[in-house]
Parts: structure tokens; C-alpha cells; sequence
């Protein structure tokens, strides 16, 4: 049962950013599509170097919370923000 909870945390922390990236690409607002994807890469760069040195933060800790949050929030956020790219690039030919 663990395992389904660990499973649901990452799709949530991936659909959640794929649905808002979504929405704003397809409005227009691309400043901020590309903020929070860089404020992502800069969290995922922070945790990946808190778990090769010390930084305060436990290794194992940041590695979980790197794998288990961050990369499956980029990932939902970039693909988000190229399919509303792509659907805003469908809706300006109409």
C-alpha cells in the first residue's frame, strides 16, 4: 500500500505543474512558463549538490526529495508548456 502513495505523490507533483504550464502557454504567458521551469532546474541543481556534499540537509533526504518531487514536476511542467506551445501555435493558424 506504501508503494500506491509514493506512486500517487509523483503523479500529483506531475500533473499539477503539467495542467498550469498548460494553461499558460496556451494564454500567452511564456515569462512565466520559463520562470517556473528555472526555478524547478535550480531546485533539482540545489538537491542534486546537497546530496554530494554537506549542505545541512541529509543526502538521503535531498536525493528522495529530488526523485520523488522535483523531476517529476519538471518533466510535467515541460511537457505542459510544449503541448500548450503547440496548441496555441494550432489556435493562431485558425
Amino acid at each position: 500500500m506504501g508503494g500506491f502513495w509514493i506512486i500517487a505523490g509523483m503523479a500529483i507533483c506531475a500533473f499539477l505543474p503539467f495542467f498550469m504550464q498548460l494553461r499558460w502557454a496556451r494564454a500567452g504567458k511564456f515569462g512565466l512558463v520559463l520562470s517556473v521551469l528555472a526555478v524547478l532546474g535550480a531546485l533539482a541543481m540545489i538537491l542534486l549538490y546537497a546530496t554530494a556534499r554537506p549542505f545541512g540537509l541529509d543526502p538521503v533526504q535531498a536525493m528522495a526529495i529530488l526523485l520523488l518531487g522535483v523531476v517529476p514536476a519538471g518533466l510535467g511542467g515541460g511537457a505542459g508548456a510544449l503541448l500548450g506551445k503547440l496548441l496555441r501555435n494550432r489556435d493562431d493558424r485558425k
